[in-house]
């Protein structure tokens, strides 16, 4: 059985959704302690970059303008298991702020404060808004759905702004805002929705189904060989991002 880590307990905030989306799919969840070593990273088969609070600015060497709940802790934890997974070829999937980290870690800057926030924070209930989104042709989104639109929910107030090292945007908001990125040689993927909040129980009828992606996740990619002939080898990799 395939074995996925994912960073913080089930207890946390909203990460039982996390540990329920995977475990769905028939893989094994390993919780990555942000108090904890990165040792057993590189016994996973997938590594899960939940969502959360905001990364530090100074990350992408910016001053403070509008980042909201930083935790320096959280943001070195995250790091270090992204390193270990570059050095172990560990496929990492990041969701949200997971997926901001992914941008950050490999040279990226986030908007700190999008303008039109209303279309993309959630609700004065808690509740995430909806909007559509365009896929890009040839990316894994467009392998997953099959389609070059869906409706995706939303509940940030960040975004991805100038793309780091070697990723490439996969999807877009209707008002231009990137939507999921991935790596061009490793099997790296990011979200900026929340797809654990679009199946299982928490399945809506104004969005796309979220678990076509941890299915995709946990059987194509988890634990695969998708690392081998990305175009530079382990060590090249390591010296480059590490």
């Amino acid at each position: 059985m395939k074995k996925i880590g994912i960073v913080g307990k089930r207890s946390d905030f909203h990460n039982g959704n996390y540990y329920d989306a995977v475990e769905s799919c028939g893989a094994q969840t390993q919780v990555l302690d942000l108090y904890g070593g990165t040792e057993s990273v590189r016994e996973l088969d997938g590594i899960i970059l939940p969502g959360g609070t905001d990364v530090n600015p100074a990350l992408y060497h910016e001053g403070n303008t509008d980042s909201r709940e930083l935790n320096k802790r959280l943001d070195w934890f995250e790091l270090a298991v992204l390193s270990e997974a570059v050095k172990y070829r560990i496929p990492v999937l990041g969701i949200c702020r997971g997926h901001q980290i992914i941008n950050v870690f490999f040279g990226g800057s986030l908007i700190q404060n999008v303008d039109h926030c209303e279309t993309h924070d959630y609700h004065k209930d808690r509740t995430d808004n909806v909007h559509g989104s365009r896929i890009e042709p040839g990316t894994f989104l467009h392998e997953i759905f099959g389609t070059d639109r869906i409706s995706i929910n939303s509940a940030h107030h960040q975004a991805v702004h100038r793309l780091g090292e070697g990723l490439a945007a996969a999807q877009y908001s209707d008002d231009g805002l990137i939507e999921a990125i991935w790596h061009e040689r490793l099997p790296v993927f990011g979200v900026q929705w929340h797809p654990e909040r679009m199946c299982l129980k928490n399945a809506r009828s104004d969005t796309a189904d979220g678990l076509t992606v941890f299915r995709f996740f946990v059987d194509r990619v988890a634990g695969s060989s998708l690392w081998e002939g990305f175009g530079q080898s382990k060590k090249d990799l390591i010296e480059y991002y590490i």
